[in-house]
Formats: C-alpha cells, sequence, structure tokens
C-alpha cells in the first residue's frame, strides 16, 4: 500500500512540475458582463438580455443572448465569438 501511494505521490509531483513548466509565470486576465430584464403585466410581454466577454493574452471570448415574449409570440437569439491568437 506504501508502495502504490508513493508512486501515485511521485507521479503527481511530476504531472504538476510538467504543468508548471509549460505554463507561463504571469497571465492578463480580463473579464465583464452585464445585462437586463423588462416585464409588464399590462398587455403581457417580457425581455431580457445578457452579454460577457473574458479575455487573456492570447485568447479573446464574447458572448450574447436575449428574448422576449408576448401573450402571442416569442422570440430571442445568441451569438458569440472567439479569438485564439
Amino acid at each position: 500500500m506504501k508502495s502504490k501511494l508513493g508512486k501515485a505521490l511521485l507521479v503527481t509531483a511530476g504531472a504538476l512540475a510538467v504543468a508548471g513548466v509549460s505554463a507561463p509565470a504571469y497571465a492578463h486576465v480580463d473579464a465583464g458582463g452585464g445585462g437586463g430584464f423588462f416585464a409588464t403585466a399590462e398587455d403581457p410581454f417580457v425581455a431580457g438580455g445578457q452579454h460577457g466577454w473574458a479575455k487573456t493574452d492570447d485568447i479573446f471570448v464574447a458572448a450574447a443572448q436575449g428574448g422576449w415574449a408576448s401573450s402571442t409570440a416569442i422570440g430571442g437569439g445568441e451569438e458569440g465569438v472567439i479569438h485564439i491568437r
């Protein structure tokens, strides 16, 4: 049992060392987003939307979605983009 535990610890330490070597020593990360919602009971209507983005030095991701509904119809959509340098 001790032998298996020792091997598992060595493999884990090796994997962490390789990950540390392959990862940069620093990373710049920014993120943001927001959303909104509207509803009324008079001639029932509901609408909402949200958006967000995140970026690092080499990756940019953004997405947005929205939707609405009335007493007789419903609609909406979503979109996004990913850019990897």
